[in-house]
């Protein structure tokens, strides 16, 4: 099967220090606080605090500022930023939610990879949780949009000429990175999701379906 045109005729493919900055810009902050609260968490601590409206609504913010400062310097550098958002479409609507089901079903076997005793600090900031829908909506349409469109909108297809499986590493690497804090069952999870998506794009070529799934898992993951 031919790819989708938007990743077959798509923008310049990505400068090495310039796709390291701009993964810098989007990412860095938050793979550092991830490396902080891993050296901090212990069995029981309040290192694994839940989230909150407040730190949804603080992260929204920072989001939105990165993601200007991210997209100014790819203008300025004269990349098609315009290519960069997702097209919807009611059969990418569709896509989108078999795509999350596909998701939850390889988290599920995931998990099972994840010894017990390896140490859970996802499900105690799960159970330390308390947000509103007020807050994780926003944060949801924000979030699963800002990752996909940089990780894979950008960085996948502008490493694309460095074959399949390069692209999808490096991408499920930065995944990975900034969401250690979720624990060695949260980050097992991160990985598999970020193979599905990172395969699913290769393949078909479309970003709103991947943006899609992911604004679901997030709203499930605080609103069910």
């Amino acid at each position: 099967m031919h790819k989708a045109r938007e990743l077959e005729s798509g923008p310049p493919h990505a400068d090495a220090r310039e796709a390291i900055g701009i993964i810098l810009i989007c990412f860095g902050w938050f793979m550092l606080g991830s490396v902080q609260a891993v050296l901090a968490w212990r069995p029981g601590s309040d290192a694994g605090a839940g989230f909150s409206n407040a730190g949804f609504d603080a992260m929204l913010v920072v989001e939105l500022v990165l993601a200007a400062v991210a997209l100014t310097v790819l203008a300025a550098r004269h990349y098609p930023v315009q290519t960069l958002w997702p097209r919807a479409s009611w059969r990418g609507a569709l896509e989108g939610a078999g795509l999350y089901l596909c998701v939850v079903a390889v988290c599920q076997l995931g998990a099972l990879l994840v010894p017990q005793e390896a140490g859970r600090p996802l499900a105690e900031i799960l159970e330390k949780t308390s947000v509103s829908w007020s807050s994780v909506i926003p944060i949801s349409l924000v979030n699963g949009t800002y990752e996909e469109v940089f990780l894979l909108g950008y960085l996948m297809r502008g490493l694309r000429r460095h074959g399949a499986s390069t692209a999808i590493g490096i991408t499920v690497l930065v995944r990975m990175l900034y969401h250690m804090y979720q624990g060695p069952a949260g980050v097992v999870s991160v990985a598999l999701c970020g193979i599905v998506f990172g395969l699913y794009y290769q393949r078909r070529g479309q970003l709103f379906p991947v943006v899609l799934a992911h604004i679901i898992a997030d709203m499930a993951a605080f609103l069910l």
